[in-house]
């Protein structure tokens, strides 16, 4: 099986995102509760904050009070130094001790003369009772538990991006609470108050996401219209506030004055800037919600029950609080409501993340629950063997020990002792080798990983040219890794797909689905994953075009997922997979990766198909010219039956073999993000053997180059390794493959042994010609793990590209002179103001006519690309 890349950059950053939220929650516990971590420090006498441009003494305590400073009285200097900032206040207490005196200067607002001040510090109270305990759930128990499970499950599911959603939110719930961070010294200060705003206001928008993509995103529709438009109007304008929320909170610290401006400014807007959270944060219920209503799945609806009625229980109080606060002049909670119904309001917030810890743990709506239980009771039974073995080990040895040191014991006693101590050691090790074997195949190891078993079976197969044993093992190894108790594969045959293998059903499903009825046509119109839901009267298998008789075989198989294994427009079967047993829906995670299995799947059918097929008629047929017959028109269907069609290209292909079945091929691939890949290759060797060598070499390069992204020449070299396993010593391949992308005009190429192809810049008068032969590297199939390097060009409008095998360019006469390249070039001049078409039929011509009817032993291939204007 291929390993699957450990995702190193999400784990980097992982750790360093854990870094900091565990050293800014550690600083902010000590700073939150100096009574229990520093008590020698003093107890700060009031708290400083910025009211309507002013800086302003909030929660006087009693020293404070009894001094004469009074709530929201204007500070003016502290210790004889202007209060340019809160940092002033922290650097000041953060050096103080109990019995300090802290020389205040303050005015009454709205008055013009103010008035100095001598506060004597006090020593952190100790207090105790419900109130102290509420205040450490809110500011340890709650930011902790939101850090350690938002990590978590990232870390589980480092490449899933609803992972990273759940984290935002939960860094976002962690950082609620503010931690004093004007003591915490230059820079550091900066850096964690940063830290903390940007959490807490980036909170909202990680709600909203999470709301949009939990469990699944939205389908297509009026809904996904209104979506999008919420989101691209929102997603600008949270980020936008929360910078400058950030840079405000930071200019309070360090300099007031430097922000006082942009803090004039933000005060007649910042009424919106809450308008634009609550929205976001409305449309996370809205989403669930509306999700609530649609979806038709047990599973997926009781956990967006659950998490609607958690989340709701948990945030209506605060939020309630919050509104009638707001609309009475707003400040802070404490000053209005209640000590008891705040702290009580906050402390309803933790049934937010012990919700989502619920959801996902218990109700698996991120897949980590087997991942958490069979890798924890694993390590657990390993761990045990091993501490099992230990203690018996040392009580051998103790034993033995004992009897040698026995002055009672005679020699050959204690050579015996040694002895059997030694063996019995040799013995107890072998055995929990074997018990840690069992432990292996009891725990399933490869069960639970889904990704890495999915992804290891696409490649597998890949190998496989039976039938049988193919079908076997996909319908196994999706069954296993998915939890799928029941899974059927059916097959075309005759006009219908009837169940080739069935896996949980009682006996074969009696569910021969006809090429006419609409299950098959909608697999052939739009061959991706098509769900399945019989208890949703919208669902397609409900729709009246259904017939009963269809409906009744598409119940016997029980289906919530049809998965199309598909070639080239061309339906070979189809996978008919049940409900999961954790009655989960298939996730999109699920879909990507079942989709690449049908596709490889797919091709190894084909392929399966195409040797079964010529190995029977060569079974049957004892005539060549049949068995030939048979292999040309297999080959045919290799070849495009149908030029794709790309913005700015026109292109054509042709091959005529020399012998009824030839080893020439080439092939045009359809690629992500609007690319072309164009394929050309001359097999060693002329029939059968050349023609089974030209199919393993397509499906090789069709199997792997959706996925190769812009390293073709690692492409390459994969399909040179896949060649060369499944060849013979003697069979190798010219090759030649190239990417053009229609955005760029790029054509990157990799030239693996073949003739270099002819670019003639500006075909007609002022024309060039350009070989491509810079990026290259030996033949394919020769030698395994071979080095190439690709190279580009441009193709721009007027240019034109010939490729091609060397039967044209050493097509014959009959005096045995070839035709060369010179009079190749020459036929090529002669195609300005042809298409890709007419110019392979004019350079044919042009080499016929030169061979004069002279046989010709080798395949002659061209493909013409020629540029447009787009």
């Amino acid at each position: 099986m291929k390993r699957t890349k450990p995702p190193v950059f999400q784990y980097i950053c992982l750790a360093v995102l854990f870094s900091i939220a565990c050293s800014y929650q550690v600083r902010a516990t000590i700073a939150a509760f100096p009574q229990f971590f520093t008590p020698n420090s003093a107890e700060w006498p009031f708290h400083p904050e910025y009211s309507h441009g002013q800086p302003v003494a909030e929660f006087v305590r009693t020293e404070g009070q009894q001094a004469g400073l009074r709530e929201n009285d204007v500070l003016v200097a502290l210790n004889g130094r202007a209060f340019t900032g809160t940092a002033v206040f922290g650097e000041t207490l953060a050096s103080a001790k109990p019995g300090d005196k802290l020389e205040v200067t303050a005015r009454t607002p709205g008055a013009e003369n103010a008035r100095a001040l001598t506060i004597t510090l006090a020593r952190p109270l100790k207090s105790t009772g419900w109130a102290v305990a509420s205040v450490v759930l809110l500011k340890i128990g709650l930011p902790f538990f939101s850090i350690l499970l938002g990590f978590w499950v990232a870390l589980v599911r480092p490449r899933d991006r609803l992972a990273w959603i759940l984290l935002g939110v939960l860094l976002g719930v962690s950082s609620l609470f503010s931690a004093k961070v004007e003591s915490w010294g230059p820079v550091v200060r900066d850096a964690a108050e940063s830290y903390r705003m940007l959490c807490n206001t980036a909170w909202p928008l990680f709600m909203m996401y999470f709301g949009l993509y939990f469990p699944e995103p939205f389908s297509g529709g009026r809904t996904r219209r209104y979506v999008r438009i919420a989101t691209s109007v929102l997603t600008p304008a949270l980020i936008i506030t929360g910078i400058v929320a950030t840079i405000l909170r930071i200019g309070e610290m360090e300099n007031f004055a430097a922000v006082a401006r942009l803090n004039a400014l933000w005060s007649h807007v910042s009424s919106a800037s809450t308008v634009l959270e609550v929205s976001a944060t409305s449309c996370f219920f809205a989403f669930i919600g509306t999700k609530l209503g649609r979806t038709v799945s047990p599973g997926a609806k009781r956990r967006l029950r659950l998490l609607y009625a958690g989340t709701t229980a948990g945030m209506t109080p605060t939020f309630l609080l919050v509104l009638l606060n707001a609309f009475s002049g707003g400040g802070e909670l404490e000053k209005r409501f209640p000590e008891w119904l705040v702290l009580a309001a906050l402390s309803l917030i933790l049934l937010f993340p012990i919700t989502l810890a619920y959801v996902i743990v218990v109700q698996r709506a991120l897949d980590v629950r087997v991942v958490l239980r069979q890798g924890l009771r694993y390590a657990l039974a390993t761990g045990g063997i091993r501490v099992l073995q230990v203690c018996v080990v040392a009580t051998v040895l103790a034993g033995a020990i004992s009897l040698v040191m026995d002055p009672g014991r005679s020699s050959p006693q204690k050579v015996t002792a040694i002895a059997c101590g030694f063996i019995l050691v040799l013995w107890i090790r072998k055995g929990a080798v074997k018990v840690r074997a069992w432990t292996d195949r009891q725990f399933f190891r490869e069960a639970y990983d889904t990704e890495k078993v999915l992804e290891g079976l696409s490649d597998e197969v890949r190998t496989m040219v039976e039938t049988r044993p193919l079908l076997e093992r996909v319908a196994t190894r999706i069954s296993e890794s998915l939890h799928i108790p029941r899974v059927a594969v059916l097959l075309a045959d005759g006009g219908s797909f009837r169940p080739a293998y069935a896996l949980g059903y009682t006996g074969v499903p009696e569910a021969d689905l006809l090429d006419t009825g609409v299950t098959v046509q909608r697999l052939l119109r739009n061959p991706e994953p098509s769900r399945v839901y019989f208890d949703d009267e919208d669902s397609w298998v409900n729709s009246p075009e259904l017939t009963d008789d269809e409906r009744k075989k598409l119940l016997a198989l029980a289906p919530q997922l049809l998965l199309p294994l598909s070639v080239k427009e061309k339906l070979l079967g189809i996978i008919s997979l049940g409900e999961k047993r954790s009655e989960a829906p298939y996730s999109g995670t699920d879909l990507r990766l079942l989709k690449s299995v049908a596709v490889q799947t797919g091709l190894a059918l084909a392929n399966a198909q195409l040797t079964s097929a010529i190995a029977q008629e060569v079974a049957r047929s004892a005539k060549m010219s049949r068995e030939v017959e048979i292999a040309r028109e297999v080959q045919e269907r290799l070849f495009p039956q149908r030029m794709p069609r790309v913005p700015g290209l026109d292109c054509c292909g042709r091959c005529r073999t020399a012998l009824g079945v030839g080893g020439d091929y080439y092939d045009f691939l359809a690629l992500p993000d609007g690319r072309l890949g164009v394929a050309l290759g001359d097999v060693s060797g002329k029939g059968i053997a050349a023609a089974l060598t030209m199919a393993s070499l397509q499906a090789s390069l069709r199997a792997d180059a959706t996925r190769a992204g812009s390293d073709i020449a690692g492409l390459v070299a994969r399909v040179n390794n896949m060649v060369y396993d499944a060849s013979a010593e003697d069979r190798y391949a010219t090759f030649f493959y190239a990417e053009y992308d229609p955005a760029s005009r790029r054509l990157v190429y990799v030239n693996g042994g073949h003739c270099a192809p002819m670019l003639f810049r500006h075909l007609g008068a002022g024309q060039s010609v350009e070989r491509l032969d810079r990026g290259g590297g030996p033949v394919v199939g020769l030698m395994p793990d071979c080095p190439y390097e690709q190279a580009e060009v441009s193709l721009a409008p007027g240019d034109l590209l010939v490729i091609y095998t060397d039967g044209i360019s050493e097509a014959m006469n009959r005096e045995l002179e070839e035709w060369g390249e010179n009079r190749l070039m020459e036929a090529v001049q002669t195609c300005v103001g042809l298409n890709s078409q007419e110019t392979i039929v004019r350079i044919m011509q042009a080499a016929d006519a030169y061979s004069a009817g002279a046989p010709q032993h080798d395949d002659m291939t061209l493909v013409v690309l020629r540029g447009l204007p787009n």
